[in-house]
């Protein structure tokens, strides 16, 4: 989980934002920080670019070593007027309850500098510390030859790679979703996805329960596996097909006049019911596994009381035994109503161009505040954070 986090010159977001997710948190929920993290704001006002940030720093601690070529530059997109300067993320977050802070400067061509610091019997212990080509390791870690660590890549998915480092294997390890990525926005693609879903155990035994309350026409979607076959034929050519991949179909079963219909092709199914499957399939995979899920845009193409119910079951102690985490954007002002003033933050850009990232709690002056109706507050212009000419 995401307890806090810092970033400074990234895309629109040029001078410190601050961003904490681990305050007043509620008593019901045993976790380190809040399950469920909303972002709301005008159109191109920095939310896909604080989304973005995440996706990055957490895509750099964790595999930039096995995913960047040894003389490839850092896919880093500073702010416009100050690209020849450095760029800073500072993130604490929770493993397992167990908690790391982890530091990274960095420009287009090298890291600058990195640290990351784990925590025993809440005492604050070292792991590794790089400043340029220099690596101290802490007293507790054992130290390894880093001669193959390149300077466009993170000293953590580098130490990882060896079984002693067990800090830093327990970081790269921790599973992050998102659907962003440096260069944007990237809309899942179903027909990738959706056989791998079908085939998962877990999913497919809650699917029948989460496809009734949806709504979506759909009694069960099942995995149909066609044989090839291989009668009459020689030997050699029959061992040569059996070692083809098996053919597959997704069968959609609909309730159409009473009666059960199959549909064999995915592609007769809306792009909602589709989206919604791979929503459903990404939520209750991190649900189930503790996992951190980044999403923009989340609302696309789905009906928002089905959005609603979804990111809900963050907030439902049952649900959510394993502490996951989602972070999302939105623009449908309802979700509002799900979310804490400490939960809801904004993004909106000033005079300059600029993000500015703040949340709902920071507004002292309004009295009452966790009493108040926040999507209220939000279309009456309270917060800002609104498309200016409107």
């Amino acid at each position: 989980m995401i307890k806090y986090f810092t970033v400074e010159n990234f895309r629109s977001i040029k001078n410190e934002s601050v961003l904490e997710f681990d305050t007043n948190i509620r008593q019901e929920i045993a976790c380190t920080a809040h399950p469920l993290i909303g972002l709301a704001g005008a159109n191109a006002s920095g939310k896909t670019a604080l989304l973005q940030a995440l996706s990055f720093v957490f895509w750099f601690l964790k595999d930039s070593f096995l995913t960047q070529a040894p003389d490839e530059e850092i896919p880093l997109d500073p702010f416009c007027t100050q690209k020849e300067q450095a760029t800073h993320f500072h993130l604490i977050f929770s493993i397992n309850k167990n908690n790391y802070e982890y530091k990274l400067r960095i420009n287009k061509e090298k890291v600058i500098y990195e640290s990351l610091y784990f925590y025993e019997n809440n005492e604050k212990q070292c792991a590794y510390i790089r400043e340029d080509k220099t690596i101290t390791f802490g007293d507790k870690i054992s130290k390894i030859n880093t001669s193959g660590l390149r300077q466009n890549s993170s000293i953590i998915s580098y130490a990882a790679q060896d079984d002693t480092q067990v800090i830093a294997k327990s970081c790269k390890e921790y599973i992050v979703h998102s659907n962003v990525t440096h260069g944007g926005f990237r809309e899942e693609q179903f027909t990738h996805n959706i056989e791998k879903m079908i085939e998962d155990e877990y999913f497919q035994s809650r699917l029948s329960n989460f496809l009734s309350i949806a709504d979506v026409g759909i009694d069960t979607v099942t995995l149909n596996k066609l044989q090839l076959s291989v009668q009459n034929l020689d030997d050699n050519l029959k061992k040569f097909l059996n070692m083809l991949e098996t053919k597959t179909e997704l069968i959609f079963t609909h309730q159409i006049e009473g009666n059960l219909i199959d549909f064999s092709n995915s592609e007769r199914e809306s792009a909602g019911t589709l989206q919604f499957l791979t929503l459903l399939y990404r939520i209750l995979s991190t649900l189930e596994n503790g996992k951190l899920l980044i999403l923009d845009e989340i609302e696309l193409k789905l009906h928002q009381n089905l959005v609603a119910f979804l990111i809900g079951l963050f907030q439902n102690p049952d649900e959510n035994r394993n502490c996951a985490q989602l972070i999302f954007s939105f623009h449908n002002a309802a979700f509002m109503k799900l979310l804490k003033p400490e939960q809801l933050w904004f993004a909106e850009k000033n005079d300059d161009g600029q993000t500015e990232l703040f949340s709902a709690a920071d507004f002292y002056d309004i009295k009452d505040l966790h009493q108040k109706n926040l999507e209220k507050l939000y279309r009456l212009g309270r917060f800002g954070a609104t498309p200016r000419g409107l």
